[in-house]
């Protein structure tokens, strides 16, 4: 994606279109904090990046699938749960195993569109093909079918082959459906993120090794963004906000605050949110992360959940 202000500027249009379109598939919810059962979600956002790694060790290469994935992944499950009936919606908030079978049917359609997108950008393209649903998944050179994903996935005692490829299939037909889906990813805070990344290095070239090649930020950023993705409540909000917010946290205070000022500004003269939104969606994000106890996050490495969605009482 280039680093021009245009580039800012079409990111920015194009997620008002997706955003408006979300709002009007997702009308029918009276409580924007039900799209998922919250413990189950929270779950499934650390075992989409175990799995990943899992199927990236399926041929023993790393580094085929970038996490903005399971973002990714976890933005088209909200909108496909969105678009279900009510009744549809509480089975999956309640059976755990319909849940699971939903979420990685999400994952594999993730995965599928991500590649043909990364393969589009290699060839200098525009955007990808524009039927992703006709083009098969390859893990390191080699088609993953849906039967061979949910064996590296250890699941097939969830769900069938026959049910999963009618899940995968619908998932796709529902994205193919969105006009605004069709040629592009759907939208999150982690491709957003990467551009505010280039539009500050490029006002600030200095800060490219000594911010964004600071373990210490980038672990921060990325905590942030993953829990703009874990937490229902900042499922409704626009990933560009999403985004702003887990930089504006994760920022060091030894940086030059006029590079939190360019960003901010940058950013509304794009086209982006009032301030006064983004600044209630930091003091969120900011309670979110505080509230995270460091055994916690320690214990988020268990890699069985690669496997296990634990059942809990909400």
């Amino acid at each position: 994606m280039a680093t021009s202000n245009l580039s800012l500027k079409s990111l920015l249009s194009k997620e008002r279109v997706q955003h408006v379109r979300w709002a009007a598939i997702s009308s029918l919810l009276t409580n924007t904090q039900d799209l998922q059962n919250p413990v189950w979600r929270e779950h499934l956002s650390r075992w989409f990046f175990h799995a990943l790694e899992t199927i990236e060790r399926f041929d023993g290469n790393h580094g085929a699938f970038h996490r903005s994935v399971a973002h990714v992944a976890m933005k088209i499950l909200d909108m496909f749960l969105s678009s279900r009936s009510t009744e549809y919606q509480l089975l999956a908030r309640i059976d755990e195993r319909v849940y699971k079978s939903i979420a990685w049917a999400c994952l594999y359609n993730a995965m599928r569109r991500c590649s043909i997108d990364a393969a589009a950008g290699a060839r200098h393209e525009k955007s990808p093909p524009s039927h992703p649903s006709n083009s098969a998944l390859t893990v390191n050179g080699r088609e993953c079918t849906p039967e061979n994903f949910l064996h590296m996935c250890h699941a097939t005692n969830v769900t069938s082959v026959d049910q999963f490829s009618y899940l995968v299939t619908s998932i796709s037909s529902f994205l193919d459906s969105l006009e605004c889906f069709q040629d592009t990813l759907p939208l999150t805070a982690s491709h957003v993120f990467q551009v505010f990344r280039r539009l500050i290095i490029r006002q600030y070239p200095q800060l490219e090794t000594s911010l964004f090649q600071d373990n210490a930020f980038l672990q921060k950023v990325h905590t942030c963004l993953d829990r703009t993705m874990s937490n229902n409540r900042f499922a409704r909000h626009p990933p560009s906000l999403n985004s702003a917010a887990a930089i504006m946290v994760a920022m060091p205070e030894s940086v030059d605050r006029a590079v939190l000022l360019f960003l901010l500004t940058e950013y509304r003269l794009c086209g982006g949110y009032a301030l006064s939104t983004l600044r209630d969606v930091v003091e969120e994000l900011r309670t979110e992360v505080e509230e995270v106890h460091p055994q916690e996050i320690e214990a988020r490495d268990d890699r069985d959940v690669v496997h296990v969605i634990p059942v809990c009482d909400e």
